[in-house]
């Protein structure tokens, strides 16, 4: 299983903090978040990335507590027992 925290907006968006997900042999950060959003009826995952699938600039979602900036984005491959945190872009002044 795959553990997906949900944080700021998205948290709010949702009213929940977290969701788990079946992990599947080659699965990815983008295949685990699509996963995820076919179990939750809200839909969130336009808050995190783009119609082409590319992240909003500003969203940052972590594998083990690793930006996948630094990794290999959302081609990141995930494994069992992985938690992914995903905030979305912020705002204010």
């Amino acid at each position: 299983m795959l553990q997906i925290q949900f944080f700021s907006l998205i948290r709010m968006l949702l009213k929940r903090d977290a969701a788990e997900v079946a992990w599947t042999a080659g699965d990815t950060v983008q295949s685990v978040l699509q996963k995820t959003q076919q179990q939750i009826a809200t839909p969130f995952l336009h808050k995190l990335v783009d119609e082409q699938g590319t992240p909003h600039a500003g969203t940052i979602i972590l594998v083990n507590r690793k930006n996948i900036l630094h990794l290999q984005g959302l081609q990141t491959p995930v494994a069992d027992g992985d938690v992914l945190a995903c905030f979305p872009p912020g705002a204010g002044g």
